[in-house]
């Protein structure tokens, strides 16, 4: 009783317009088909997402802690809660269960859409089974977008994803991919329960949205409000690296991951005001992708090469040898710059090592197999530094 009320009473976050709100100020939405209630155009709505389209009628939130509300005109109930900034529909977990803001984010071509899409589908199919958490898509919107943007790009037609377009272009870009995350166990009587449950928001954002500042502050605001911040460093932009790839393939220069680490940093610094000399609480997982393509750099007795063992709770015997081991990869490959950063400026980091596909896709942009390793590591960390599993320490 006491923690509904606290939830009541706190804070929380749009995962759309990023604003803050409490659940007393939010109007609902009717949700009468509109041959029992004719729609109407939403102004609110319109203003923040340009989105004309005559929709159910607003119902005006009445200040208490409702968790429905009667339409005047058809008199049908709504539990379609709306955020009082932009009139989105908050998701059903709003107010019942805590929300995390997970951003993924890196430079252009560093990877970001096929990690979010092979992350997503090793939840749901490896690695949540095997821990007993069950991921499951919170809206259409969620379903449709993972499923023709990530999906079936990857799994059904073994091609590469296009790169995210800018969401100064692309309004769609701006709506984050909603989950629920639910967590389970069995009793002493061997029966299933359910032991809690986390709303996730993942955002997949565009690498030119991360070469200025002002772009930033205007469509990644969601950065300064976000629980974990996942960065994906792209090794093959690493100058020592390319000189020891001589030979291979490589991607043209990008933004370099130390500008976007600065911006990121006084983004969060602003939006949440806190002081310049402050050292940021926001968990920091500096992950190197493509970690295929450089592996051929890096000897076989690195822990990378190994499987973790996450069943009993967090691996940090794994994870203490991985920070280790790409932290001094990262010196090696003329990277002191990022690491003197992440040191300075973030109280909770860590860093990993992974490859979303296991390959280098073809020059006709065809994936030849699909073989993950290690995408989850950065994942289950930033829950476990949110105390949603617990670690272990092997032997």
């Amino acid at each position: 009783m006491i923690q509904k009320l606290k939830a009541r009473l706190q804070k929380h976050v749009c995962p759309y317009c990023f604003e803050r709100y409490r659940l007393n100020q939010t109007p609902f939405r009717c949700a009468s088909p509109a041959s029992r209630c004719p729609p109407e155009p939403d102004e609110v709505r319109k203003d923040v997402w340009e989105d004309s389209a005559p929709m159910g009628k607003v119902l005006a939130a009445a200040g208490s802690f409702q968790e429905q509300s009667r339409c005047p005109v058809c008199r049908q109930l709504s539990r379609k809660r709306l955020c009082p900034h932009c009139h989105m529909e908050l998701p059903h977990t709003t107010g019942k269960f805590r929300n995390l803001i997970f951003a993924v984010i890196g430079a252009k071509e560093s990877g970001k859409s096929h990690y979010l899409a092979v992350l997503i589908e090793q939840i749901r199919k490896q690695v949540g089974p095997a821990l007993d958490l069950l991921l499951e898509p919170l809206n259409d919107h969620t379903i449709r977008r993972y499923r023709e943007q990530f999906y079936r790009p990857i799994y059904q037609r073994g091609q590469v994803i296009r790169g995210t377009v800018s969401a100064l272009a692309d309004r769609d870009v701006q709506m984050p991919l909603v989950y629920s995350l639910t967590f389970s166990g069995k009793d002493f009587l061997g029966r299933r329960r359910i032991k809690g449950v986390v709303t996730l928001v993942f955002f997949d954002t565009a690498g030119e949205d991360l070469n200025d500042s002002d772009t930033m502050a205007t469509v990644n605001k969601y950065i300064y409000r976000s629980d974990g911040i996942l960065l994906l460093l792209d090794p093959l932009q690493l100058t020592r690296v390319r000189d020891q790839l001589n030979g291979t393939p490589l991607p043209d220069r990008n933004t370099e991951t130390s500008d976007i680490i600065t911006r990121t940093t006084n983004l969060i610094l602003s939006g949440r005001e806190i002081s310049p000399d402050s050292m940021l609480s926001t968990p920091l997982a500096v992950a190197f992708s493509k970690f295929d393509a450089v592996e051929q750099l890096v000897g076989p007795q690195f822990q990378l090469v190994s499987t973790p063992n996450h069943l009993a709770g967090y691996d940090m015997a794994d994870f203490d040898a991985i920070n280790s081991e790409m932290q001094s990869l990262l010196a090696q490959w003329d990277g002191l710059t990022i690491l003197h950063q992440v040191e300075t400026r973030y109280k909770r980091f860590g860093f990993f090592g992974l490859s979303a596909l296991g390959c280098n896709p073809h020059a006709d942009k065809k994936i030849p197999h699909v073989l993950p390793r290690r995408v989850e590591d950065p994942f289950l960390w930033l829950l476990y530094t949110h105390k949603l599993i617990p670690a272990s320490r092997r032997p």
